[in-house]
């Protein structure tokens, strides 16, 4: 989470610029003889999908004004696993049928809530 602790200790090193985003990359390596998996991220959307996730945070780097730069992360080893990749797999097509009734649904929804608010 982008926020500044409330006990900041003054010594601790920050970074004297902001990554870019071709700088920024997330990391996961496995210690076989902790069944660990480790994580290492600058990329805010992976960082805070490893705290929804339960990962256990091991460490933290800021930027000067306070918002956070990096986080590390570990967890046991059965929290990651890879998934196959095929890239010649053919995307999910939605037919216009199902189109057609995710719209109205949407639109009945949205009359609903006016509705409400109204009243």
């Amino acid at each position: 989470m982008n926020q500044t602790r409330l006990n900041e200790d003054q010594s601790v090193e920050r970074a004297e610029y902001r990554l870019t985003k071709e700088e920024r990359e997330t990391i996961y390596r496995i210690d076989e003889v902790d069944n660990t998996w480790y994580a290492d991220s600058t990329v805010q959307k992976d960082i805070h999908k490893l705290e929804r996730r339960g990962w256990i945070e091991t460490g933290v780097q800021y930027y000067n004004d306070g918002t956070v730069m990096a986080k590390q992360f570990k967890a046991p080893r059965n929290c990651l696993s890879p998934r196959t990749y095929n890239p010649d797999k053919p995307k999910k097509t939605m037919s216009a049928e199902h189109k057609q009734k995710l719209t109205d649904a949407l639109k009945a929804s949205r009359e609903a809530k006016k509705a409400k608010e109204n009243n």
